[in-house]
């Protein structure tokens, strides 16, 4: 099967993840992260890419990227094979480092821009011994804190055009546990955190073919879930789907697992009690 096309228009920013082979590590050490940074750095001068948010994980990494003139593969390309060839001189190994071909995730509004960042700096939270987002040294947030030097393919302008330069409501957004203290996530919350919930279960061939589970099914089948104001923005945001479609997204909640699980994390982030529970 053909690989699915990527929507790459000049200016576009992306959610860009990748893991290592089986899931195993990417990153042995922190000069394999140091390594990386100066990738990033690479093709922020050779191919105009900045990064708005990243974070780097041991066996996987997130990145938040605009590219100007729409050259995402060819950036990704060269900052993996790069990165790839010097680590594995390094450490003595041979062979890919990564699964294959990295994931992306079109970022096309600013709801949708600023719950990517919030994710991606929360990722850290699951490291052992991590319990802040401003703990982690390999993460951009203590960049917006203005806790380290800003690296310079990182772009902070998120900082004052959503933020009004005021770095401790920044820090306030990004530590806020999903779903609490203000309430639920709101529906373009939902879409975000639906996509980043699949990408983030994929299988290597489902990624490399496009046919994993779909983002609307799942939002489908958690709209019982939701509250009510919720529940109507939902639905006009998914195109006031048929009651046979949502009665199919249910019946396959109630039968596959794995979508059960798909569903049961959209729901848990967003601060909502799946009723596949």
């Amino acid at each position: 099967m053909a690989r699915p096309q990527r929507s790459d228009p000049p200016g576009a920013i992306h959610h860009v993840m990748n893991r290592g082979v089986d899931r195993r590590p990417i990153f042995f050490s922190d000069a394999d992260r140091t390594e990386f940074g100066t990738r990033l750095a690479e093709i922020n001068e050779r191919f105009g890419v900045v990064v708005h948010s990243y974070c780097l994980m041991s066996n996987h990494f997130h990145l938040l990227m605009r590219c100007p003139n729409g050259e995402l593969s060819k950036a990704m390309q060269h900052l993996c094979g790069v990165y790839t060839r010097h680590t594995n001189d390094r450490v003595g190994r041979d062979g890919p480092l990564f699964r294959g071909r990295f994931r992306s995730i079109h970022v096309d509004d600013d709801a949708y821009l600023l719950t990517a960042i919030r994710y991606i700096h929360r990722n850290a939270l699951d490291i052992a011994g991590i319990s802040s987002v401003d703990g982690y040294r390999w993460s951009s947030h203590r960049a917006y804190l203005g806790m380290k030097r800003r690296p310079s393919f990182l772009d902070l302008s998120v900082l004052d055009d959503h933020f009004g330069g005021d770095v401790h409501a920044f820090h306030r957004f990004v530590a806020r546990p999903w779903g609490r203290d203000n309430g639920a996530a709101s529906a373009a919350e939902l879409r975000c955190l639906a996509e980043l919930a699949i990408a983030e279960r994929e299988t290597d061939a489902e990624c490399e073919t496009g046919t994993g589970l779909r983002s609307r099914t799942a939002l489908l089948a958690l709209v019982p879930s939701v509250d009510g104001p919720i529940s109507s923005d939902l639905l006009a945001m998914l195109d006031d789907p048929s009651t046979s479609a949502l009665g199919r997204a249910r019946r396959r909640l109630a039968t596959d697992d794995r979508f059960r699980d798909v569903v049961g994390a959209i729901a848990e982030l967003g601060g909502f009690r799946s009723q596949a529970a």
